[in-house]
């Protein structure tokens, strides 16, 4: 059985049964476009060829797809997106010798008070010298908090950014790529609570140095940021020139 099929005007075909289900399915004819049988006298649609309606039509199958291999699907990957390795504030551990120092004053004040008998002799005097102590305390302690709390580190596998201020911001950046070393450093005290300092130095003469201080676990960072920079100065083709 073959058919002739009239679409927007042009004549189309001869298609078989099956041809014409299959084009109907992947949008090519519809149900309703005019059809000619052979041996018929006259058109009549599509969808009311006798057998038409009596089997679903098959979708012609697609041809297959060539095998790509991991080497080459990597190749044609787009770059490496930006991903965020580590993003915190420098420790308050850093303040710990302040908040020590205002706790001792504080203790030192209200023992000499004690001693003095200053409580006996005028309580109101007393609790004014104790009060002016504490709020100079409290004060000195909540600028440090937030002279700390103010600076972010955030680290990725393409820059290291320090974010600094409260109510205007300064932000200091380098490239990896342009990185030319890094160190990491723990003394005795950092040590104590896990924390390090991390120094970054780069070919940037803006930003020849950028220091993160009070950083957890610095080893281990500054060991995924040699990684990260030995992997983008091979990508962009990065070298270190000595001129004497």
């Amino acid at each position: 059985m073959s058919l002739l099929i009239s679409k927007d005007g042009k004549q189309l075909g001869p298609y078989s049964l099956d041809e014409a289900r299959a084009l109907v399915l992947v949008g090519y004819l519809d149900a309703n476009d005019w059809a000619w049988l052979d041996g018929a006298t006259d058109w009549v649609p599509l969808k009311e060829v006798p057998g038409y309606a009596s089997k679903t039509p098959t979708p012609p199958t697609p041809p297959a797809q060539p095998a790509v291999s991991p080497a080459s699907a990597t190749a044609s990957a787009p770059a490496t997106a930006e991903q965020e390795l580590w993003r915190g504030h420098p420790s308050q551990v850093l303040n710990l010798s302040i908040y020590i120092f205002w706790a001792a004053v504080l203790i030192v004040t209200l023992f000499a008070l004690f001693a003095l008998d200053v409580f006996s002799e005028s309580q109101f005097w007393a609790l004014i010298i104790l009060g002016a102590v504490t709020l100079i305390a409290l004060i000195n302690a909540v600028v440090a908090y937030f002279h700390l709390h103010a600076i972010e580190y955030v680290v990725t596998n393409q820059r290291v950014r320090v974010i600094s201020g409260i109510f205007s911001k300064d932000i200091q950046e380098i490239e990896l790529f342009r990185v030319k070393d890094t160190m990491a450093h723990q003394s005795f005290f950092l040590r104590l609570f896990g924390l390090g300092t991390i120094t970054v130095i780069s070919g940037d003469e803006r930003n020849p140095r950028i220091v993160l201080s009070g950083v957890p676990q610095a080893v281990e960072l500054r060991e995924k940021l040699r990684s990260e920079v030995m992997t983008l100065r091979q990508r962009f083709g990065v070298r270190e020139v000595d001129v004497m």
